[in-house]
């Protein structure tokens, strides 16, 4: 396993892109890619009292993983089109798809600040590539993730096969809720491991 380490250091500002949206807005992450690898993004719903983002239960995590149908220790139950939701709804993944060929967009996480629970200020977003040591990105074809106001304006736009080819997952960065509504605090921190390793660093 490949050793990482976030190149920062304390009082480096991390770099945000202003959401520009209420508390209430809805906006989305989108997940693409064009070959027969198996992607998959994650959220959760996390708590930043100044000493890192936490979870303290399944129901604040979105990840395909997470799901009844696919794991019987799951927390999260499929909605009717094959989406699933966090039991809020303040987080819904458009469905787990197993490979990026002949669609334009793959995945997609929604988020409804209007349903964000109270305390929950921090969003965290990931991608990771099923099975984990299968590939890198730099093997998947066209890999990107786009982050869209509700106007479907984009907003970002990040380029996985080629800024993190030597990982198998990423943390793209945070969904922040400030005062002055929703930012984006971009991490781009790429390692290799499987969800598991991402969720330990949260809870």
């Amino acid at each position: 396993m490949a050793l990482t380490l976030t190149l920062a250091k304390p009082g480096d500002e991390v770099k945000k892109l202003k959401l520009n949206l209420a508390k209430p807005a809805v906006f989305s992450i989108e997940l693409f890619w064009d070959s027969p690898h198996d992607l998959d993004a994650h959220a959760l719903l996390a708590t930043n009292n100044g000493g890192g983002a936490k979870v303290s239960s399944f129901e604040q995590v979105l990840s395909t993983y997470n799901m009844k149908k696919t794991n019987p220790g799951g927390a999260l139950t499929p909605n009717a089109d094959g989406s699933f939701s966090t039991p809020d709804g303040a987080l819904t993944h458009s469905g787990d798809v197993r490979t990026g060929v002949n669609t334009d967009v793959d995945e997609t996480i929604t988020i409804n600040g209007a349903k964000v629970p109270a305390g929950v200020n921090e969003i965290p977003i990931f991608i990771t590539i099923h099975p984990s040591h299968s590939a890198k990105f730099a093997e998947v074809k066209e890999a990107g993730v786009r982050i869209r106001n509700d106007q479907g304006v984009a907003l970002a736009d990040f380029k996985l096969s080629k800024e993190f080819g030597e990982f198998d997952a990423v943390q793209m960065g945070s969904v922040v809720l400030g005062d002055g509504g929703w930012s984006f605090a971009q991490v781009g921190v790429g390692f290799n491991g499987d969800f598991n390793t991402v969720l330990e660093n949260f809870s």
